[in-house]
């Protein structure tokens, strides 16, 4: 399938096109879930700790004679049912993240692309003309122009573009827009995000991505 990728200017203008073919073929869920779940797993530091009653602080002094009180029996202060007590079965630091094969991240991120290339997803934006006092009324305005002002967008930033903090700046106070340079991009981001905005110089590495070219 042959897709027609447009290309805008900041003016939300078309000024061309960019041709790639897309194989219409259906994404595999089960490797894009699989990476979901591990990219997720993965953004967890596990650091969540609670205190046993070997722990916690407080004697180990039983507090008063097993018998002949009329109170319940109780051996320590630091058992689990006392207030200020240990936790029992509770959370220690622990490793979550998982590994998955490189052939696995690829064909998750081709799939991602292709699916969003055929439902429209992508449009390139060209910046050739750089940006000479940035605010975010630039893209604000952009964004308006180019129907885009009511949906969650992600920008793929050239990192090797001379002006790419001055495009950042445009970006990082608009709600709903975030940004993350094309080397960076992963299936996660693109199924969070409705739209996805590219660098036109950013294009043929994307090109090779949605060919499953390119390392994760």
């Amino acid at each position: 399938m042959k897709k027609e990728i447009p290309i805008f200017n900041l003016n939300g203008e078309k000024i061309a096109t960019e041709s790639v073919n897309v194989p219409a073929e259906k994404p595999n869920m089960d490797v894009i879930h699989r990476y979901v779940v591990a990219f997720l797993a993965n953004q967890r530091q596990g650091t969540a700790s609670t205190k046993t009653r070997g722990e916690v602080s407080g004697s180990g002094r039983k507090p008063w004679r097993q018998k002949g009180t009329g109170r319940a029996r109780v051996g320590s202060i630091r058992t689990p049912i006392w207030r200020h007590g240990g936790i029992v079965f509770g959370p220690k630091p622990r490793e979550y993240s998982q590994c998955l094969p490189e052939k696995m991240k690829k064909l998750a991120l081709r799939d991602t692309l292709r699916t969003t290339m055929i439902d429209d997803g992508l449009i390139l934006i060209d910046v050739k003309e750089g940006i000479n006092n940035p605010k975010t009324k630039i893209f604000s305005e952009f964004l308006k122009k180019a129907g885009l002002s009511q949906v969650k967008v992600l920008v793929v930033v050239d990192n090797k573009f001379e002006q790419k903090d001055a495009v950042i700046r445009c970006i990082r106070n608009i709600e709903n827009v975030s940004y993350c340079y094309a080397e960076q991009i992963n299936p996660y981001l693109i199924l969070t995000h409705d739209k996805i905005v590219a660098q036109r110089a950013v294009f043929p590495l994307l090109r090779k991505f949605c060919a499953g070219e390119e390392n994760v």
